[in-house]
């Protein structure tokens, strides 16, 4: 069973969910498309380097276009 997600987006932050490493969460970025991603916590830091974030660790198949039909 898949549990009923919970939480304001516009009010929870990433900390706010209290994960560990070897968890994982999931948002849903486009309505339309149905576009799901999972983020796996592999690494808990208390101040993150200096650097451009966030970061794509590993990207499985190929990105689908944005708008597809789009000219």
């Amino acid at each position: 069973m898949t549990p009923t997600p919970t939480g304001d987006v516009s009010s929870t932050s990433i900390a706010d969910l209290s994960l560990s490493i070897d968890e994982a969460f999931g948002y849903w970025f486009d309505f339309g498309d149905d576009w799901w991603h999972q983020i796996n916590v592999t690494n808990i830091l208390d101040k993150a380097p200096a650097g451009k974030y966030p970061r794509i660790s590993k990207r499985i198949g190929v990105s689908p276009p944005q708008y597809a039909d789009f000219d």
